[in-house]
């Protein structure tokens, strides 16, 4: 087994980890924990949508209030597995900003309520959602970029350090 990944310990252990190091923009955070985080926070979103569907009452705008405070929840805990992640490939957590025009963007969508765009202001929405889709996506291949094999100025690398005391005393 090679070392950095929990042994019986699951895909969970490894989602819940960033929950437990939410404030920790220091050091260095793997590709499993970045995954395995987002795809629980994917499925928790989903089982939010799905249950929307099936109850009337939740197709309110209600439902876009509670997902914009499951964001607010997790905000923290996100931004600070970014900034570790980024870290992991020598990159500064700056670059973590790059998410911020989408979800201006989006919460724009949600709660605007001023008069309707003219031609020339949805043209402009539409470039800046372009962009803001562009640079989202500059940050997730900086997600998933390789890691620094080597310690960098951010810590040893997770995955090549034994001790792994975050993971050992999730049991």
């Amino acid at each position: 087994m090679a070392a950095g990944v929990p042994d019986r310990r699951g895909c969970l252990a490894w989602a819940v980890l960033p929950l437990r190091r939410y404030a920790e923009f220091g050091g260095r955070s793997t590709r499993t924990e970045l995954i395995a985080f987002y795809l629980l926070f994917m499925l928790i979103m989903a089982i939010g949508i799905s249950s929307s569907l099936f109850v009337p009452v939740l197709r309110s705008a209600g439902m876009a209030v509670v997902g914009w405070l499951l964001l607010l929840v997790l905000l923290c805990p996100s931004v600070a597995l970014a900034v570790r992640r980024l870290h992991d490939s020598g990159r500064s957590g700056g670059w973590a900003l790059l998410a911020l025009p989408a979800h201006v963007l989006n919460f724009m969508d949600d709660f605007y309520t001023g008069p309707p765009l003219d031609s020339d202001g949805m043209a402009a929405l539409a470039d800046l959602g372009g962009l803001a889709g562009l640079a989202s996506l500059v940050l997730l291949v900086l997600l998933l970029w390789n890691d620094d094999p080597e310690p960098n100025r951010y810590g040893p690398n997770p995955r090549m350090d034994a001790r792994e005391p975050e993971i050992q005393d999730l049991a």
